[in-house]
């Protein structure tokens, strides 16, 4: 079994704190609060997918606004522009369309397993969506298993650095981590043969580039769900595409 290692900068006590990775195998602790905790905005909207496969949240609260597939393990960061047409399009980092609503409200959703659209229909308020607060210790865990989802793919050991911050900030460098192994997975496998370190940092804006073996992930934790970049983003780091 490949044992990464997990170096966890605890920021405000200013020590390192390094542990090898056991391949622990909990479950997705990357839980999504749709907003039981959250107040209900008109800003936030659920809608339904017409073939019946499930229900998105369109939360419009911030900017770039937020989609969430119900039963989906990432939520993207769209930003809106004006369709072709007329109406709106909201695009991903990598300027995927994910949704298109028209002047008359009518709204295309483009999953990943309906890439010709689908349409969708609004069905009442949502909460604002947020992450779960996570520990010191939550990140130490959900590193390693980063660390050892890299190394099954790769054969190597694998390092992963990431501060620690606090419950709240933790959650998206948490998340970016569930991103990070997202994309790794979906990434050519000859361009992860030399990845050896994934490095977690705070900046003024999301970012993902890799060199010399060091996947470099650049969040800004105050922006929620919008500060750090999608998993799409990474795999095309790691791919080499810009």
């Amino acid at each position: 079994m490949n044992r990464g290692i997990v170096v966890l900068l605890l920021a405000a006590a200013g020590a390192w704190v390094v542990a090898a990775g056991d391949g622990l195998g909990q479950p997705n602790p990357f839980s999504r609060l749709t907003g039981r905790e959250q107040p209900v905005e008109a800003s936030a909207v659920w809608y339904e997918r017409a073939d019946r496969r499930g229900r998105i949240v369109v939360d419009r609260s911030g900017n770039p606004a937020l989609i969430w597939q119900e039963g989906s393990q990432e939520v993207h960061a769209v930003y809106v522009n004006r369709a072709s047409g007329g109406g709106e399009v909201m695009l991903s980092d990598t300027d995927r369309a994910l949704l298109r609503v028209s002047n008359l409200g009518g709204a295309t959703y483009f999953p990943s397993d309906a890439p010709d659209g689908v349409i969708v229909e609004q069905i009442g308020p949502a909460h604002t969506l947020v992450a779960a607060p996570a520990s010191a210790q939550d990140l130490q865990r959900i590193a390693r298993e980063l660390a050892d989802g890299i190394g099954r793919l790769n054969r190597n050991q694998v390092t992963v650095e990431v501060p620690s911050l606090g419950p709240v900030d933790n959650a998206y460098l948490a998340d970016a981590m569930l991103l990070a192994l997202m994309g790794a997975e979906r990434a050519q496998r000859r361009h992860i043969r030399d990845l050896r370190t994934v490095r977690i940092e705070t900046g003024a804006r999301p970012h993902a580039h890799m060199a010399g073996g060091t996947l470099t992930i650049t969040i800004e934790p105050g922006r929620g769900y919008a500060g750090r970049p999608s998993s799409d983003y990474i795999r095309r780091a790691i791919d080499g595409a810009r």
